[in-house]
């Protein structure tokens, strides 16, 4: 009896625990299918493409798990759409942080070697935007503006927030020696190649390099069109200058002349040798700036000007008809206009908010309106100024690009030191 009544308990036992997980069970089902119907829900109808997990619980010992992707319902008026972890905050909301450190910074200082007249709507557009940033412009040339910041670097002086040059190799020489700071503009992967170099400087625009001559002094029907017709008239109507009736770049007092003949060297060596020479045979006035020889020009002192920053020509030309301009069809070098912050910035996030402001629609269309910059895209306003129409229409486009080999070769002094005196050497000087 003793041992069938153990064996009893024991049996009642056993069914008692199976009644009990059974329950379990069960109930493990009902809470299961209640937190599925709550997940589904509250939902969010602005969460686009959300993914949610489910269980559903079967009476063996094991769950299953499904992924559901939900697509966003159209939104009402009503509803708010609520941003996802992997939306893409817009520009704006990106630069408010810089925007009140800029506030509070309240100051930008900008070297530069871009004239004021050139610069003044792109300046002012910002000002009108920003008008909490004191904004001082310094214009330099691009050898003064190196060894300005260089200067003031080493002493520890404060200096420029942002270096915008159009001495190409200095800029890149600068960079190369640390002196950017890295920042990743918010459009950064909208920004051609052509218009960056990695995170640490941007090129707004071109300068297109071109020679120029006087309306005055040469023939319409003589009237250039090539660096080879430049050649044609100095070589066989030399009766048409006048000695010391040309002007040119003192390369040696320019860097940004330096890299413009060396690259145009590069592209056409024998044509650039003999223009230089046969210019050397009249006689040059040599200047480190484009104005200067603008002005020769427009007093009839200069018949033609070798090559220059055109786009500061172009604009003369649109109320001096005494001005002859063109874009070369065999030849032509565009410099990058660099520009990059300092790593001495004492007012970096002034200096960022105002690279964004250039690179913006905005900012962009105040550049393209002063008819002195070659545009990435299409120039709505001067088809001719654009890096598309130049590709399209010139033999051979040299744009001079960072880490590009011939920029690199540039910075070597022995090549500098070789090719001044090479340049010196087609002009007759000693």
């Amino acid at each position: 009896m003793l041992t069938n009544q153990s064996w009893e308990e024991r049996f009642s036992m056993a069914v008692r625990s199976i009644r009990t997980l059974y329950v379990i069970m069960i109930a493990a089902i009902v809470v299961a299918a209640v937190a599925g119907f709550l997940a589904g829900q509250s939902y969010a109808p602005g969460a686009a493409h959300q993914t949610l997990t489910l269980w559903r619980t079967a009476t063996q010992v094991f769950t299953q798990t499904y992924v559901i992707t939900y697509q966003q319902p159209a939104t009402t008026p009503t509803q708010t759409p609520i941003a996802t972890a992997t939306q893409t905050p817009a520009p704006e909301q990106l630069l408010a942080p810089i925007i009140e450190a800029a506030r509070r910074e309240g100051k930008l200082v900008i070297y530069s070697t871009v004239d004021r007249p050139s610069a003044e709507p792109l300046l002012n557009a910002f000002k009108a935007k920003y008008p909490f940033i004191d904004l001082q412009y310094v214009e330099l040339n691009s050898v003064q503006l190196y060894n300005r910041y260089v200067s003031e670097r080493g002493a520890g002086a404060p200096t420029a927030d942002v270096l915008w040059s159009s001495g190409a190799d200095l800029q890149y020489l600068l960079i190369q020696n640390g002196s950017a700071q890295s920042y990743r503009l918010t459009i950064y992967d909208r920004i051609p190649d052509a218009a960056k170099y990695k995170d640490l400087a941007y090129i707004p625009f071109f300068g297109l390099v071109a020679p120029i001559y006087s309306t005055q002094k040469v023939p319409k029907d003589l009237a250039p069109k090539s660096y080879s017709d430049i050649l044609k008239l100095l070589t066989e109507r030399k009766d048409l200058f006048p000695p010391r009736s040309l002007t040119t770049f003192n390369i040696e007092g320019s860097a940004f002349a330096l890299t413009f003949t060396y690259y145009l060297y590069k592209g056409e060596p024998d044509l650039v040798r003999n223009i230089f020479t046969a210019a050397g045979s009249i006689g040059v006035v040599m200047y480190t700036a484009t104005g200067p020889q603008i002005e020769m020009i427009k007093t009839g002192q200069a018949v033609i000007s070798t090559g220059l920053f055109a786009n500061y020509a172009f604009r003369e030309a649109v109320n001096d008809p005494r001005v002859g301009v063109f874009i070369p069809t065999d030849i032509v070098v565009l410099m990058p206009i660099t520009m990059f912050i300092t790593k001495e910035a004492r007012n970096s996030n002034a200096a960022k908010l105002f690279m964004e402001f250039v690179f913006s629609d905005e900012g962009q269309k105040a550049l393209a309106q002063t008819l002195n910059v070659i545009t990435m895209g299409d120039n709505p306003f001067y088809p001719q100024l654009s890096l598309k129409y130049i590709q399209a229409n010139v033999k051979k486009p040299m744009i001079v690009r960072f880490g590009d080999g011939i920029i690199d070769e540039l910075l070597k002094p022995e090549t500098r030191s070789n090719f001044i005196s090479m340049w010196k050497s087609w002009l007759g000087i000693r």
